[in-house]
């Protein structure tokens, strides 16, 4: 005799023919590259936004006057005064060796006198009203490299109305101040540089 038949229970929902099955399959694989491929269009298709424009150096700028002319003694006793350097860009810049926003910012200022000194900057270091042994021995400290100067008391810092540290002042190549940051900025980052890059293009005495 053969097998019973199995019982069927008219409950099951029917079996699947394996070649309906694979049907089935084929169909969604298809419907997931389709959506796949809409939801990619879609996104290609969007328009990119443009990429944002660098912030701008926030200098404050104003009528150029003529910089207040000085002399002042180096660490070493040495006499340099402003006029030396007429035709040349000056960053001058007014710190104190405990003032934390100034030793902050040195290490930047002294890259950007080592990039751009061949182009006509030079940084100028004004210690204000500190004593020269505490500066050297800052400078011996640190490696500073800049040109120090030392306003001993203060009557630069006054006569360029400083009112904080670190205080910044530009001067472009006919010798006039044509801005000022007051405040730490990253002289390495590229608004700052680029706005010096700016003063360095700018025309000559006699050009």
């Amino acid at each position: 005799m053969g097998d019973a038949a199995s019982p069927i229970d008219p409950e099951a929902p029917p079996t699947p023919r394996p070649g309906v099955r694979r049907g089935w399959l084929v169909l969604g694989a298809v419907g997931l590259l389709l959506v796949g491929a809409v939801a990619g269009a879609t996104l290609w298709g969007r328009p990119h936004p443009a990429p944002e424009p660098p912030p701008a150096f926030d200098v404050i700028r104003g009528a150029p006057p003529a910089a207040g002319e000085f002399a002042l003694r180096d660490p070493d006793g040495r006499v340099v005064s402003l006029r030396e350097f007429r035709g040349r860009v000056v960053f001058l810049n007014f710190w104190a060796t405990w003032c934390v926003p100034c030793r902050e910012e040195i290490p930047a200022m002294q890259t950007l006198a080592r990039d751009l000194g061949a182009e006509g900057l030079v940084v100028l270091a004004v210690n204000y009203e500190e004593d020269p042994e505490t500066v050297q021995a800052f400078v011996r400290d640190t490696g500073l490299s800049l040109p120090v100067l030392l306003d001993r008391d203060g009557a630069v810092g006054r006569r360029y109305r400083v009112a904080g540290l670190p205080t910044s002042f530009f001067i472009d190549r006919r010798g006039a101040v044509v801005g000022s940051v007051i405040g730490f900025r990253d002289w390495a980052a590229p608004p700052a540089r680029a706005y010096v890059r700016g003063l360095l293009g700018a025309a000559a005495p006699g050009s």
